[in-house]
């Protein structure tokens, strides 16, 4: 299941997210291999989901040379996409790309920013950190910098990997716990599991009273594009000490996009 393919014939990348219901039926009566999916160039089929995700499948014959991915997740990456490009940013699904030595990645959303590259991973099945350490060193030899979303389910484990890589770094126990990677932040995607339009990102804001946000995916995707996720400090309650962490400046965020205040 994909949500982009190439038009065999000419070269053109095309999105089944964008492309009207009539057209798209027009295209699911074109010849098998009009389309073409992934880095090998797999002959495509045109499908919808019960739920009227279109998307592209590998076609008869070629199962498992696509990953499988669930509709939550093809949503998200969706929403995301608008919402970057609603604010005014070139922004693309599943976009491929490899390291100067020659390592493969896959983005689910890459976006154009004004500080370079940046890819944004939707992780909703459990996984382990050495994947999370080697995927997000890909995209920095890449010159692309990465954020993780994170279903909330799996994000108590991830955060106990991140204290015991922080430990080996010669980090205290109190201060691993504490401390935010500043090569790769990660957030928590909460919402009942199965639900897409549920999700929000939790962030937590520099500039207002309340002590998080739940944002939707939109409005996340439009300002992590412009900035708006950025390190800074988090103290405790007593205010005794701070710690480094991913904060969110909702100014960067569209008002038309940010929930209310």
């Amino acid at each position: 299941m994909t949500l982009i393919a190439t038009v065999a014939a000419t070269g053109l990348e095309v999105e089944s997210f964008t492309t009207t219901s009539d057209v798209w039926a027009k295209w699911r009566k074109l010849p098998i291999g009009t389309f073409v999916i992934g880095r090998h160039r797999i002959p495509a089929i045109l499908k919808r989901s019960v739920r009227g995700l279109q998307f592209f499948a590998a076609a008869p014959g070629m199962a498992g040379v696509t990953a499988p991915e669930s509709v939550e997740h093809q949503i998200a990456k969706i929403k995301l996409v608008l919402g970057m490009r609603a604010a005014g940013h070139q922004a693309r699904v599943e976009q491929p790309g490899a390291t100067p030595s020659g390592e493969e990645w896959q983005a689910d959303v890459l976006v154009q920013t004004t500080r370079g590259p940046l890819a944004v991973e939707v992780q909703l099945a459990q996984q382990h950190w050495d994947d999370y350490r080697s995927r997000t060193a890909r995209y920095r030899a890449s010159g692309v910098s990465v954020v993780w979303l994170v279903r909330d389910a799996h994000f108590k484990a991830l955060g106990n990997s991140r204290i015991r890589f922080l430990m080996t770094q010669g980090w205290s126990i109190d201060e691993a716990m504490n401390r935010a990677l500043e090569d790769m932040p990660c957030m928590p995607l909460v919402g009942p599991v199965g639900d897409e339009e549920g999700q929000r990102v939790v962030v937590y804001p520099t500039d207002r009273p309340e002590p998080f946000l739940r944002l939707p995916l939109e409005a996340f995707g439009a300002g992590v594009a412009a900035g708006a996720l950025r390190m800074g400090e988090i103290r405790n309650s007593d205010g005794a000490r701070s710690w480094p962490a991913w904060m969110w400046d909702s100014a960067n965020v569209p008002d038309l996009l940010m929930p209310p205040g």
